[in-house]
């Protein structure tokens, strides 16, 4: 069984993201805007828990039609 990892580094999460070479610039100003997911600092170091990525991101969907 594989493990499942519950908090991920900036640099697994602008992978996830797909966004590109500049991907950890660009969450470090999200978290400086505060308008990014939520997540935790131990010492220097950034974790975002998926629990909270994926319901942040569940939060900006757009469009299509409820049914």
């Amino acid at each position: 069984m594989a493990e499942r990892r519950v908090w991920a580094t900036p640099a697994d999460l602008a992978a996830w993201l797909q966004l590109g070479a500049n991907g950890e610039r660009k969450l470090r100003e999200m978290r400086q805007r505060g308008d990014g997911p939520k997540f935790v600092k131990i010492g220097r170091e950034v974790r975002y828990a998926w629990a909270d990525v994926h319901a942040h991101y569940a939060g900006e969907r757009v469009g299509g039609k409820d049914q």
